[in-house]
């Protein structure tokens, strides 16, 4: 690893460029032992270094941005060397044995967290993983978890909010903030040395504006078009969620199991409010979900090719494809940009106009609000069952109306 002094300035640590492989270090010349550490992939961290007892010691003070500047990390670096003079030392480095030392590290505590309090204890337990592990282990896994400032949280959210300044994402840096907020809630009490939740004062966006996006008639006309263009999995798959206005998990991650004739019963864990939800299916659904083929020998209603075990992923291609399609049906560039979500929005717009009451449509969608929600939710334990088949079957026959033949192509 190469190393230099120079006179660092926020500008030049900016427009520093990345070494084609390792890592380079720029020392500062106002700090010693502070330097800014460049890797491959651009990244540019501020650590500090000094020998402690007779060996070296490395210290990470924060990752280089906007709300955590060389000043910052030149008042950081002052912090711990005051520390180090007065007898107090430098914080203790990881441990691999999983000691008193290592408890303190984040990577380690947050494993202990999942474990402990998110593994079968919330719904959305595979979510917080993937965000642990897509941003904020990267981030903060080797740090102790007692020196993470409300800074530097901020730095993280800003940095995946406005990763594409053209396209901000303010849920993705909210969901991050979240996650990291509950995390320090439940660490606090290992944490002797923290004197708050580093996410309590810090910064995040704003909540984005409520979506009201559905599909038109016509819209509808030309989905169901490109649905029978794109073919299984993700063509009968889209209809579904038409058809029954559920979620999309509910609807691909479906066992085969959890139909019996025309009811469709998701079991409570599956189901986002972690309810057990009846789906009175129609007759254009239930002919949709026996058209389907069984790769296999599969349980599942939409397995993954060569492995039977697992539910189709991909969204992320199929529904761009969807997009696409329906692009090219209606000979025009790019059609109104709609996310799968928004097909419930559609359904239950359809409900209204054809008059089915609000708490019904709150029913066939399993969402639990407004009438069914708060004191009244714990009074009112009237199921809709009559009323939720009626609903869907003239949404089926709206439907029909609108495309022509529903059934399987």
């Amino acid at each position: 690893m190469r190393s230099k002094a120079v006179g660092l300035t926020d500008a030049k640590i900016r427009g520093l460029n990345p070494p084609s492989s390792g890592q380079v270090e720029l020392l500062d010349q106002l700090v010693g032992g502070l330097r800014v550490r460049v890797g491959a992939s651009g990244g540019k961290t501020f650590i500090l270094r000094k020998r402690v007892g007779g060996s070296v010691r490395n210290v990470t003070l924060g990752r280089f941005s906007d709300a955590f500047t060389l000043a910052d990390a030149r008042k950081k670096a002052r912090s711990l060397l005051i520390d180090l003079e007065s007898g107090k030392g430098l914080p203790q480095p990881a441990s691999s044995t999983g000691g008193a030392v290592g408890r303190l590290t984040f990577s380690v505590l947050w494993g202990q967290y999942l474990e402990r309090a998110v593994r079968g204890k919330k719904k959305s337990a595979s979510e917080i993983e993937r965000i642990g592990k897509k941003f904020i282990l990267p981030r903060f896994g080797d740090r102790l978890a007692d020196t993470i400032t409300r800074s530097e949280v901020t730095a993280l959210v800003e940095d995946i909010t406005y990763r594409d300044t053209n396209n901000p994402t303010p849920r993705a840096g909210l969901g991050v903030h979240q996650q990291l907020s509950s995390f320090f809630t439940w660490a606090m009490p290992k944490l002797e040395k923290l004197p708050a939740n580093p996410c309590r004062d810090a910064g995040r966006p704003p909540l984005p504006k409520a979506r009201d996006r559905f599909l038109s008639d016509a819209e509808i006309r030309v989905f169901w078009q490109a649905c029978n263009a794109m073919g299984w999995p993700f063509g009968p798959g889209f209809k579904l969620l038409l058809l029954t206005g559920q979620r999309r998990g509910e609807v691909f991650d479906a066992a085969r199991s959890e139909f019996d004739g025309d009811t469709w019963v998701i079991p409570a864990a599956r189901a986002k409010n972690g309810k057990a939800h009846i789906v009175p299916l129609t007759k254009a659904a239930k002919a949709l979900i026996e058209d389907l083929p069984v790769m296999d020998g599969s349980s599942k209603l939409f397995p993954v090719a060569g492995n039977p075990d697992a539910s189709v992923n991909g969204f992320s291609k199929g529904h761009p494809r969807l997009l696409r399609e329906m692009a090219k049906i209606m000979k025009v560039d790019a059609v109104d940009h709609f996310i799968l979500h928004d097909l419930r929005r559609t359904v239950a717009t359809g409900m209204q106009r054809l008059g089915v009451p609000m708490p019904v449509t709150e029913a066939v969608l399993n969402h639990i609000s407004g009438s069914r929600s708060g004191i009244a939710g714990v009074y009112q334990r009237y199921d809709y069952q009559r009323e939720k088949r009626e609903a869907l079957e003239s949404w089926s026959t709206e439907v029909e109306r609108i495309v022509g033949v529903i059934g399987p192509t």
